[in-house]
């Protein structure tokens, strides 16, 4: 499964950016976003930075993540796919 997250971009080089995500670094592809500078909010899912974000969206959007998860950890197994 892919989440698709608020990340911070640290650096970029060549398309490639180094993004920062509930603190862990990684890579994301800045093709989509070609203009990010380090310092902006993106938007990021499956290794790809999708759009930039204003920093109040990114701050919502990352409070309902982590409310979501918070939500999904409290309730009880499903039994899930057989």
């Amino acid at each position: 499964m892919c989440l698709t997250a608020p990340a911070r971009l640290i650096s970029a080089e060549d398309g490639i950016g180094i993004v920062e995500v509930g603190g862990r670094r990684r890579r994301a592809s800045l093709l989509l976003v070609p203009d990010a500078a380090p310092g902006d909010w993106l938007l990021v899912g499956a290794g790809n930075a999708l759009r930039r974000l204003d920093p109040t969206e990114a701050q919502e959007l990352t409070d309902l993540i982590a409310a979501a998860t918070a939500a999904a950890g409290s309730m009880p197994p499903t039994g899930g796919p057989r």
